[in-house]
């Protein structure tokens, strides 16, 4: 069991500094693309728009492939190959010379990555029987902390600083992941219970299907505010400091998953992960739609807090229940496959949001996303026999 703690906050430490890399560049970008000499208020959003969505794009077509490779040749060597990639890469950004440059790096980005995905199966099929849904919620945390704190790291080294510094820095922790997962995991190929459990085990296909689409439609609703959120807070809020405000309403869902995300873990470890998918998609589609009825910050502040809670039991717990239901030499593949439909969820969410408030109003964002979840828990429902 010390071991495997030991590589749980190993693959904690990698995770974290590399969703650090990939969401610091968000404040960033637009400033680095004028910087590197482009002034066109209309060249900066196309480049820095085509920079930002061509990394998830290459995630999502690439992670299967990534995830086949690990299961043959060993989740340990793409972890190190992912890490030492976003290293180089993320180094590579502060010589870049132009916003095309800059474009083709945050390509490359999203096709060496992988390194959660791997960290995923990794931990899913070392974690003991009973620590398993733990374990992932654990890990689950490291992904959200470093989204949250990776913006506000690369927003405030750029202000007192440089932005190439910001880079620099990113890069030197991700190395850091190289060397501590080098140097520290020791992976067992030939785990005879591993092999036992590949044996025995029949896989579930339907519900396979399900957990694809749970973990579309949690994405999607996660993703699917994002980028009318700051919309909604001026709409609510008539003191100043908007920005601020905005922030705090983006980031409460984020500090309440990462309190709430393990101790759920532990609890689906007790009472199975499929009740906590059930009840977590009914309070979530609840807490949607409260927020469309939001009246003021403060009142939206502890909705978004309510909301973190609810998506600290969705993902780690989709991803034990795939663990239950997929053979271990299908494993990698399948959790492969679920990080397309997390990476597809992403930008369909964001898209789709944007498009639902240019036609409607805001609040039908909020509303569609209740519906979307309250039909999600009523599938797991209705194909419960399957779970």
């Amino acid at each position: 069991m010390e071991k495997f703690n030991k590589t749980l906050w190993i693959c904690w430490f990698g995770v974290f500094t590399t969703s650090m890399g990939l969401s610091q560049i968000a404040p960033i970008l637009p400033l680095y693309i004028k910087e590197l000499g482009h002034i066109n208020p209309n060249d900066i959003a196309f480049y820095s728009g085509l920079a930002f969505g061509i990394t998830p794009l290459g995630m999502a077509i690439f992670s299967p492939l990534w995830a086949f490779l690990g299961a043959k040749y060993g989740y340990k060597n793409m972890l190190l190959r992912a890490s030492l990639g976003m290293s180089i890469l993320t180094l590579w950004l502060s010589f870049a010379h132009n916003a095309t440059e800059v474009v083709l790096i945050r390509a490359l980005t999203g096709i060496v990555s992988g390194f959660t995905s791997a960290c995923v199966v990794f931990i899913a099929v070392i974690a003991p029987k009973e620590k398993v849904a733990y374990a992932l919620g654990t890990l689950s945390t490291a992904s959200v902390s470093g989204s949250l704190i990776g913006p506000l790291f690369g927003g405030f080294v750029a202000e007192f600083l440089s932005i190439s510094t910001v880079f620099d820095l990113i890069a030197f922790l991700i190395a850091c992941s190289f060397i501590t997962i080098y140097f520290f995991i020791h992976e067992d190929k030939k785990n005879k219970e591993i092999r036992q459990y590949t044996q025995r085990k029949k896989e579930n296909k339907v519900l396979i299907i399900i957990l694809f689409i749970t973990t579309f439609i949690i994405q999607f609703g996660t993703f699917g505010v994002m980028p009318i959120l700051s919309i909604f807070v001026e709409k609510i809020h008539q003191g100043g400091n908007l920005a601020l405000w905005a922030g705090i309403v983006v980031a409460s869902s984020g500090v309440s998953n990462l309190f709430f995300a393990p101790r759920i873990g532990s609890f689906a470890d007790k009472i199975g992960p499929s009740k906590i998918i059930f009840y977590s998609l009914i309070f979530c589609g609840i807490c949607f739609y409260l927020q469309s009825l939001a009246t003021n910050v403060y009142m939206l502040i502890f909705i978004r807090l309510l909301i973190g809670v609810a998506l600290g039991g969705l993902l780690p717990c989709v991803n034990a229940l795939l663990k239950k239901s997929v053979s271990a030499k299908n494993l990698s593949v399948i959790f492969g496959l679920n990080q397309t439909f997390q990476f597809l969820g992403n930008f369909c969410g964001a898209f789709g949001g944007g498009i639902i408030t240019a036609y409607f109003k805001i609040e039908m964002v909020f509303i569609l996303i209740c519906f979307i979840f309250i039909f999600n828990a009523l599938i797991f429902l209705l194909f419960k026999k399957y779970i």
